[in-house]
């Protein structure tokens, strides 16, 4: 097996710093954030007035952490805003305060990631839904039930039915086991893709910013705060219905690879030459 390449990002002095200040931004905007979540969360609210705190919190926190990175979201199109679903393809952690940045939304991950250092602590924090990857039955209706009880909440439940990270070069297959809730019930289930662009020329985004390939989190997230900024278009199509999850599983691959092939030829279009007098 080949060994994963990794991103060389040229740092200079200034840069150096900067990537020192955005470490520590990054800690201390998420102590901020879990403190005050922790204080206001001692009032006896309601499980409506909870959980409508709980996606303002996710949201302003995740928005500032795009900000630390000097990351740069463009929207194209309306999410919805819950309570339903959305699929998008995935290419890392970053896709995570991306899309909880626009909608306050909750995730499905795989269950390791609730033992994660810090991580699965933020993770049950934000009321992240976690499943066990290939297990059927009980476990597979703890989280269709957990599912159910979210959009309850009136929460927009999102996953990623690739599995899997992916560079971002292309779509992966769809698994469709997660689907078989908004399947089974009518839930509508919204697509939309994510296509990512550093600002520099010379490295390569599916390196500098997917999290893939077997990579080390710290090294890469090093690599993420040493970049001067980044930039993520995000299309969102309509909803998809469908009466059998792997029906529904094959419409939205079809949906959300159209979207990403639309993002990626904007990203590879050269910028327009500038007008000149004649």
């Amino acid at each position: 097996m080949n060994k994963p390449r990794y991103a060389r990002v040229p740092v200079g002095p200034f840069g150096l710093l900067r990537a020192i200040v955005r470490m520590l931004g990054l800690v201390l905007v998420t102590l901020f954030y879990v403190l005050g979540w922790g204080l206001v969360a001692l009032w006896p609210w309601d499980r409506a007035g909870r959980a409508r705190l709980r996606r303002g919190v996710s949201r302003r926190w995740a928005g500032s952490m795009c900000r630390v990175l000097g990351g740069r979201v463009d929207l194209q199109g309306e999410l919805p805003a819950g309570p339903g679903f959305l699929i998008t393809n995935h290419t890392g952690y970053l896709d995570i305060p991306v899309l909880m940045s626009l909608t306050g939304c909750r995730f499905v991950s795989k269950s390791e990631i609730a033992h994660w250092p810090v991580i699965g602590f933020l993770a049950r924090k934000g009321g992240t839904l976690f499943v066990n990857r290939g297990n059927k039955g009980r476990d597979a209706n703890v989280t269709l039930d957990g599912m159910a009880r979210a959009l309850e909440d009136g929460d927009l439940v999102v996953f990623f039915p690739e599995g899997t990270t992916g560079t971002g070069e292309r779509i992966l297959p769809f698994r469709s086991g997660l689907l078989s809730l908004p399947a089974r019930d009518g839930h509508p289930v919204w697509p939309a893709a994510l296509v990512y662009e550093t600002d520099v020329p010379d490295v390569d985004t599916g390196l500098a910013l997917a999290w893939s390939g077997g990579q080390s989190l710290l090294p890469h997230v090093w690599r993420l705060v040493c970049l001067p900024g980044f930039s993520v278009r995000v299309a969102s199509g309509h909803a998809v219905e469908a009466t059998h999850r792997k029906t529904l599983a094959r419409a939205l691959e079809y949906r959300v690879t159209l979207m990403h092939a639309g993002l990626a030829r904007l990203e590879a279009a050269p910028e327009p030459a500038p007008e000149t007098a004649s």
